[in-house]
């Protein structure tokens, strides 16, 4: 997994080259090169500085809990710095310059507002957005942004009209997306939200705001909100819930995690397991997390099908990292000292998050 500190360097310097070829084309005038060029080359440079600070800190690590209720919404405020941060300000090619002063063109507005934002005015940034709109009315970025500070500003009724519109105009608009999935998770909506964010995945989105998305926990949260919604009517199959089988397994995950076996919620995560199987019934990370919590709980006395639910993994997906890593879990419990440690050997060479390095290391100590 990159670092979310190189994508940002990257995107900089990325922009920088965009801005070359479209003033080289024509599409920009010089005037807006030149203050965008300015722009642009210091955020690079900030981002490259904050890099070289960080880069002797260690990485903690680990995943946070995320065991949620639909009564009490999680408010995702920690995301709105991050976007703000890393995300505000993105171009996309539905963006169009208007005039030739470089003080009024589109793009330049569009900056500004990017400026205004990121020094904690977001009615002046929403302002200045309201003024794009009124020469482009279907600038995808205007309206994405100030659906999006509308939503930090608790005004969430007209962000809801504003984002609808940003996806309507500019259906592969990435942050457009992120942000109507939020405000339908904020508002309770999680079918809405579930399926905004499968139109996210379509877009392609830049790396560096799909690690916002998984990093701040929004798609294990909206898995989460669909399942216990869903489990009111009795869900049996993944489009029941509507979601990934990816995102399903992340969500049982949550409802059950094996290294606190004694909390959570396994009869309602092997429910969604079993979803998943259903339809995918060698999906490795599936069949992994509920032979673990077949074996640790003794759910339905299916442990003997909890150790074969882990061998398949294994066998269908041999370099599937916690595949690898439970079965050796399951062989040190069984004194198979010889096959934890080929698992674990194995398990090394695939260069593990540093989560499953945390645990293998774990594993390798009560070896001796």
């Amino acid at each position: 997994m990159s670092d979310p500190r190189d994508d940002e360097q990257r995107f900089w310097l990325e922009s920088l080259i965009d801005l070359d070829e479209e003033l080289a084309v024509g599409d920009l005038e010089p005037e807006d090169h030149q203050v965008l060029s300015r722009s642009y080359t210091r955020q690079a440079a900030q981002a490259i500085r904050g890099h070289q600070e960080k880069a002797e800190q260690a990485d903690r690590g680990g995943r946070g809990k995320l065991i949620a209720v639909v009564a009490g919404l999680v408010v995702v405020g920690a995301i709105a710095g991050v976007f703000l941060a890393r995300a505000v300000g993105s171009r996309h090619s539905g963006d169009t310059i208007t005039g030739n002063d470089a003080v009024s063109s589109v793009p330049s507005l569009l900056r500004n507002a990017e400026e205004s934002a990121a020094a904690g005015d977001l009615a002046e940034a929403i302002a200045i957005y309201d003024r794009v709109l009124e020469r482009s009315p279907s600038n995808p970025t205007a309206l994405a942004y100030k659906g999006w500070f509308l939503v930090l500003q608790g005004q969430e009724a007209e962000a809801a009209d504003v984002l609808a519109d940003a996806v309507v105009v500019a259906p592969d608009y990435p942050d457009a997306r992120a942000f109507r999935a939020i405000l339908l998770y904020r508002t309770g909506d999680c079918s809405g939200a579930a399926a905004e964010l499968a139109s996210f995945d379509a877009t392609n989105p830049p790396e560096f705001i799909s690690q916002l998305v998984e990093n701040q926990g929004l798609r294990t949260n909206i898995a989460l909100c669909q399942i216990v919604l869903q489990d009111q009517e009795q869900f049996q199959t993944l489009a029941d819930l509507g979601l990934t089988a990816n995102d399903a397994v992340a969500a049982a995950r949550a409802l059950w995690d094996p290294t606190t076996p004694a909390q959570g919620d396994p009869a309602l995560a092997l429910r969604v397991y079993e979803a998943v199987l259903a339809d995918y019934p060698d999906h490795p990370g599936a069949l992994t997390y509920s032979g673990v919590m077949l074996i640790q709980t003794g759910l339905d006395n299916q442990v003997a099908d909890g150790a074969l639910r882990i061998n398949q993994a294994v066998e269908t997906a041999p370099n599937h990292p916690e595949a690898r890593l439970w079965r050796a879990w399951l062989a040190i419990g069984l004194g198979l000292t010889e096959q934890a440690q080929a698992d674990l050997d194995h398990l090394d060479a695939l260069e593990p998050s540093p989560e499953i390095a945390r645990l293998a290391a774990d594993l390798r100590s009560r070896m001796g």
